[in-house]
């Protein structure tokens, strides 16, 4: 069983390019988003190229604007912080991290794989009784390394 940590975290903006998806289009690899989305991010070096990134930012991927908790449409951007949103070009999405509780499940391994499995993990751990209440607000991942993912789960 896996075991988060709980922590308060401070907002920060990202800024990146984003998809609107959900689970049922995911599983359907013509329709899947995810994998388009971070094979755009990759190939055009976003990581390096976004305008004002805060020095020393991992990259983010970042999930949002749920409808119908994880039932629903949700909306993920690739990125990485920003440090004044307002120098950001308008062709890069650019969201606040919610400020707040979160959960920290951490994983190392080959990725995108080690992230896949982690986050059905984290679907499990919140499945079983007893489990805090997720937020739906805002959920995010940390690419610390090539092959380290932190994984931040809202909670009320």
């Amino acid at each position: 069983m896996i075991r988060p940590e709980r922590e308060r975290r401070h907002g920060k903006t990202v800024a990146g390019i984003q998809v609107r998806t959900n689970q049922e289009r995911e599983l359907q690899p013509e329709d899947a988003q995810l994998d388009r989305l971070w094979e755009k991010f990759n190939d055009e070096r976003l990581a390096e190229t976004v305008p004002d990134k805060a020095a020393g930012s991992p990259v983010y991927g970042v999930y949002t604007e749920y409808e119908n908790g994880g039932a629903g449409d949700y909306s993920v951007l690739a990125g990485v912080e920003v440090t004044d949103e307002t120098k950001v070009p308008d062709d890069y999405a650019t969201l606040t991290l919610e400020a707040g509780e979160y959960l920290v499940f951490r994983a190392r391994g080959r990725m995108p794989e080690t992230a896949v499995e982690t986050w059905g993990k984290v679907w499990h751990y919140f499945e079983a009784e007893g489990a805090p209440e997720r937020a739906f607000l805002t959920d995010y991942e940390v690419y610390e390394s090539t092959d380290r993912v932190v994984i931040y789960v809202g909670v009320k």
